[in-house]
């Protein structure tokens, strides 16, 4: 089940150069590039001739030619030369996808190019570029569905299992408040946890003390067609922090994580991933080690990714190989919530294209 007609994270910025990169977004192959003023290019990863992936060639100024029969291609799809031939064949067109480089991340978009609207581009991650920051980028091939990976992120009391030797405690499980609200297309959860034990992280990195208590938040809101914000904040207990800052507000100490899961096909996901912090909040002796840690709780959560596609493949009762849940819980509610605002949009596409 993808959602077409949106932006997607094809890459990071860095990802892509002067050398034809294949990358299967949403089931299709396609050939990114940049031209030579820098500008990135998506293209159909498939010569309409013989098939062989354009990726596969090379760029010659700004066309691509297909390594098979030198067919030529310009960042349009259109082929410009058929070696041997004066006359270029109406068929012999590749697509060519909307894409825009915006603070760091390629966003394409892979349905009706005439529905590509710029102005909807999200701009949530808008800190990866601030130079008061200090960010950690990362991309992991996830052996899931996409909708798993947005389900870990919109129920976060997993950290008390998943994530204890970091940023979880039995607290962020037992301890916390859930608010989750509904924007429209926008679903928001906030888990507010008063006068609780700092978990390891906010020792090591923070300067919490073990024995004080704090006040800790963690806000995620899930943006179509999948784009996760969460802000994670603290404060020493009772020094006046409020559930209703907490969808913008560090506090005295914490980060933001932003995530963005494309599909690849409908059991595997590309996760694009970072997290920022203001830089005076972890000392630059110990900045390494914080961003260690980050990067280890999406290898932890890659674990239980897997197993779970492992055992919904074995599953014949789940539907589009998604899971099959025999129950729901209190703090599903916020990813039950973004399940529906997939499923209707998806279901607005398919009455448009009918």
């Amino acid at each position: 089940m993808f959602l077409r007609n949106h932006w997607y994270v094809a890459g990071w910025g860095d990802d892509i150069g002067r050398v034809p990169l294949d990358r299967v977004l949403l089931g299709e192959s396609v050939c990114l590039f940049r031209k030579e003023d820098g500008t990135p290019i998506a293209l159909e990863n498939r010569c309409p001739h013989r098939n062989l992936p354009l990726s596969e060639g090379k760029l010659i100024g700004d066309v691509v030619q297909c390594a098979y029969h030198g067919l030529e291609f310009a960042p349009d799809g259109i082929c410009v030369h058929v070696p041997g031939q004066s006359d270029v064949p109406a068929w012999a067109r590749v697509k060519s996808y909307p894409i825009v480089e915006r603070d760091r991340w390629l966003f394409i978009w892979m349905g009706d190019p005439a529905k590509a609207d710029h102005d909807t581009i999200p701009d949530f991650h808008a800190s990866m570029s601030d130079p008061a920051w200090d960010v950690v980028t990362g991309q992991a091939h996830v052996t899931a569905g996409y909708r798993l990976v947005l389900d870990n992120l919109l129920d976060l009391s997993h950290l008390a299992y998943v994530h204890t030797s970091s940023t979880g405690s039995s607290q962020v499980a037992e301890k916390a408040d859930l608010t989750t609200k509904v924007h429209g297309n926008i679903v928001e959860i906030t888990r507010w946890m008063e006068n609780i034990p700092p978990a390891k992280a906010f020792i090591e990195y923070a300067g919490y003390r073990d024995a004080e208590h704090m006040d800790r938040w963690q806000f995620s809101r899930f943006i179509p067609p999948a784009y996760i914000f969460i802000c994670n904040g603290s404060a020493r207990a009772g020094t006046g922090a409020s559930p209703a800052d907490c969808g913008t507000s560090l506090g005295q100490w914490g980060y933001q994580i932003f995530h963005a899961a494309t599909p690849e096909t409908e059991t595997t996901t590309h996760q694009f991933w970072a997290e920022a912090h203001p830089r005076e909040h972890i000392a630059p002796d110990t900045l390494e080690g914080f961003q260690d840690a980050m990067r280890n709780i999406i290898a932890e959560d890659l674990d239980i990714y897997v197993g779970q596609q492992s055992a919904i493949d074995l599953d014949p009762e789940a539907l589009n190989r998604d899971a099959n849940p025999r129950g729901t819980l209190t703090a599903d509610a916020a990813l039950l919530e973004m399940r529906k605002v997939i499923r209707r949009l998806y279901g607005e596409e398919l009455k448009l294209a009918s």
